[in-house]
């Protein structure tokens, strides 16, 4: 398969003539094949030798590839001519918002210098960094490698005590991989640095591999540990007579070179050098393309973003919390998938579990079960006999010996004695856990213990974070039980529904985890509600912050309480998937100006059922007195206010439609009355739509988009309200576009 490239470009002669096909612009626009799209960001400053002889390789493949050349803006190549770098290549500022499934960066002549002292170093540090969200597979050469192992990994270059110039033999470290697949024994591969990395400070970092090596050069090839990073120290792309052209360059400079090693036949530099690595080179460029950019690259290249997300963090974690709802264990089949998820990372050592939820859509969770038992005592021996069953099914699925006929009598006899709903109510939490704690080997420790509330019932937080500090500092592992906790005088208290969320952030506060996992049936938060969007896409990252303005506008996502405890001690929350446990999820953090983002906004939320309230009186909003009337009758109605929009002569205030229904016109006389207004008046049948993003204040785009959205659509809009922290957008519009307004929006997000 062909390569294609930019029209005219000088390599397309050269490469046409030694038989390597080649595919112009103009002949690729008939073709109708997902081509690898490959960036290749040129240092060296002899630009047209160095693309073409990369070139060659990478339309030495049966595989299509889109070749794009790439410069720093920050220094202007000398060696060739500007018309060239116009014509052919691009800055980073015209392709940052672009995805590449394959890049490559290639070395430099300035290994002498401090990397601080390059003269485009802080824009090759920003094209490394934009390379993990917008790359998949980034090949480093030379220079460009010593580079990046110094940004990536701290890995810091050496001077050699002389300049390292030859061909040389190399061998495998590592031949297993896929790199290198198909090479011999021993190999060849020029060399010409001044500088180099060692071996053991490569080794001393856990996510690298040293693959490739040889006895005179030294380290020639490195991977990182999820193969999107390759780094060689050499240069297999040379031509026969490159080595040549720099000794007899540095000899006619007066530099006194010496003879390339093993280049001449018995380092004659008077006879014809021999190549000894050209099938080498193929073969390497040929791995990396198959293997590590076409076999694993998405088909959407624009998913490339989210391939990183939560796996860099979660690697570095050394202690997780993780939370299983109840759809991740209403089962034994579930049970068993939560117990591969805690093998596979060590890391999770303090599980919080809820009650086994529902099995299929026309189920009932035991919670619920549990609920009718407290408020109808004559359904108790019939929802006891439906509970036992449920735990049996699990237990005997497991192979357990536990006595569930003990327990489940146990916990009938102390509620006939202690009359407490919330202890009744919080038994399948409990018994879930204990079950839990058996089957995984981990100790039982009961939220009574760790979790407590003061008379009122209101939860104790910092008191509860010194307590699970305190008793979980004495267990290793340990399963705990989610939703209840314990009063002054020991009974059992519970959250409001919901509440396994707020103890799973409880314990990842009291034990200061590095990450609170939760794990449910969904990959993470959606950008919009599945019921008015079809397969929204899952949101990779979003701050705390937005999840509750999400919230405010009734988005079903995490229970609201949820962020403080772990917000405060600076601890993420990763949305994950217990039937999907390779999906990265969603990730809350309280500041994600580190995380790479694909998508501009966090969400879309809102609902009908809306009213506006209008006050209109000449110069109102400049009678202050006035106003604070208005909001005091709405406060003594109890009416709560959603938003305020002022003008110079009106207040429109708007408010929950229910909450005014039947007294519309009895509130509106009050209004009237009071301020003795010219004018006041109700309409109800609004909806509203809150479009979050951490971005809105610094992109006056996106408010532009939901607005070109909604009139694309035709959908008059009749309010907008940028909220005060600058992280979202709220619109009214009549009820009747509610759902076309909301996919209006979603698509001009999310569109390419």
């Amino acid at each position: 398969m062909p390569i294609k490239v930019p029209n005219n470009l000088p390599a397309v002669d050269t490469l046409t003539k030694e038989n390597v096909f080649v595919m112009t612009d103009a002949r690729a626009m008939t073709q109708d094949i997902r081509p690898l799209h490959i960036l290749l960001l040129n240092l060296m400053p002899t630009k047209i030798e160095t693309e073409t002889q990369l070139t060659r390789l990478l339309g030495n493949t049966p595989l299509q590839i889109e070749l794009e050349l790439l410069q720093t803006s920050t220094h202007k190549a000398h060696n060739v001519s500007q018309e060239h770098m116009l014509a052919f290549y691009k800055t980073f500022h015209e392709i940052r918002n672009n995805y590449y499934d394959g890049m490559i960066i290639t070395g430099a002549p300035v290994e002498l210098m401090e990397f601080e002292e390059v003269e485009y170093w802080d824009e090759l540090c920003e094209i490394m960094e934009w390379s993990k969200s917008h790359v998949h597979s980034t090949f480093h050469i030379c220079w460009g490698a010593q580079a990046a192992l110094y940004y990536h990994y701290g890995i810091p270059k050496h001077v050699l005590p002389k300049k390292l110039s030859g061909v040389y033999e190399h061998h495998l470290d590592y031949k297993n991989g896929m790199l290198f697949r198909g090479f011999d024994d021993v190999f060849y591969v020029p060399h010409s640095r001044n500088t180099t990395v060692n071996r053991e400070d490569i080794e001393a970092v856990s996510e690298l591999k040293v693959i490739a090596s040889s006895p005179e050069a030294g380290v020639f090839a490195v991977k990182s540990e999820n193969d999107r990073q390759i780094f060689v120290m050499g240069h297999s792309e040379y031509d026969w007579d490159t080595l040549l052209n720099e000794y007899l360059r540095d000899k006619k400079a007066g530099l006194e070179p010496a003879v390339p090693d093993h280049y001449f036949p018995e380092d004659d530099d008077t006879q014809p050098p021999v190549v000894r690595w050209r099938s080498c080179a193929n073969l390497l460029y040929s791995n990396w393309l198959n293997y590590f950019v076409y076999q694993s690259t998405p088909y959407d290249i624009s998913t490339i973003s989210r391939e990183d997300l939560a796996p860099a963090l979660q690697e570095r974690a050394d202690l997780k919390v993780a939370k299983f709802g109840g759809t991740s264990l209403a089962t034994a089949a579930q049970f068993r998938k939560v117990a591969e998820i805690l093998r596979e990372d060590p890391a999770r050592r303090y599980i919080v579990v809820s009650a086994p939820g529902k099995r299929r859509k026309d189920d009932v969770k035991i919670t619920d079960m549990l609920i009718e038992c407290a408020g109808n005592p004559e359904l108790m021996d019939q929802r006891f006999i439906d509970i036992t069953s449920r735990f049996r099914e699990i237990v005997r699925g497991l192979k357990l010996s536990f006595d569930l006929d003990a327990e489940m009598e146990k916990i009938r006899r102390e509620y006939e004695q202690n009359g407490s709903d919330a202890f009744l109510i919080s038994r399948g939490e409990n018994l879930c856990a204990r079950i839990m704690a058996e089957y995984v080997g981990a100790d039982f420790v009961d939220a009574a213990e760790l979790i407590l509330f003061d008379g009122q019932g209101n939860f104790l937080e910092k008191e509860s974070r010194r307590r699970i500090a305190e008793v979980l500092s004495g267990h290793e592992r340990a399963v705990i039980p989610g939703f209840y906790g314990s009063g002054p005088d020991g009974r059992i208290v519970t959250f409001s529904r919901g509440g396994s969320d707020i103890t799973g952030a409880a314990v990842s506060a009291g034990v200061t985890a590095d990450i609170y996992e939760n794990w449910t049936d969904v990959s993470g938060l959606l950008m919009a509600d599945p019921k008015v969007v079809k397969n929204p896409l899952p949101v990779p990252v979003i701050t705390y912050k937005e999840l509750r303005e999400l919230a405010f506008m009734g988005a079903e996502v995490m229970h609201e309480d949820v962020v403080f405890p772990v917000r405060k001690m600076g601890i993420p929350i990763n949305i994950r998937n217990t039937n999907r446990p390779q999906d990265p999820g969603t990730l809350i953090v309280k500041n994600a100006d580190y995380y790479p983002s694909l998508l501009k906004i966090s969400g879309i939320s809102g609902g009908t059922g809306y009213a506006s309230i209008v006050v209109e009186k000449e110069r109102l909003n400049e009678d202050e007195a006035l106003r604070t009337t208005v909001m005091r009758i709405f406060g003594e109605q109890r009416i709560p206010i959603l938003n305020i929009l002022t003008g110079v002569d009106s207040l429109n205030i708007f408010v929950n439609e229910k909450d005014i229904r039947g007294h519309v016109r009895e509130l509106t006389a009050q209004i009237r009355s009071a301020v003795n207004a010219d004018k006041v008046t109700a309409a109800t049948g609004i909806a509203m739509i809150a479009v979050v993003s951490r971005f809105m204040s610094s992109s006056p785009a996106i408010g532009a988009k939901v607005l070109t959205a909604l009139a694309s659509r035709r959908i008059n809009v009749r309010m907008i309200d940028y909220g005060v922290e600058g992280i979202s957008t709220l619109v009214g519009i009549d009820e009747g576009d509610y759902e076309n307004g909301v996919r209006a929006i979603y698509t001009e997000f999310i569109k390419k």
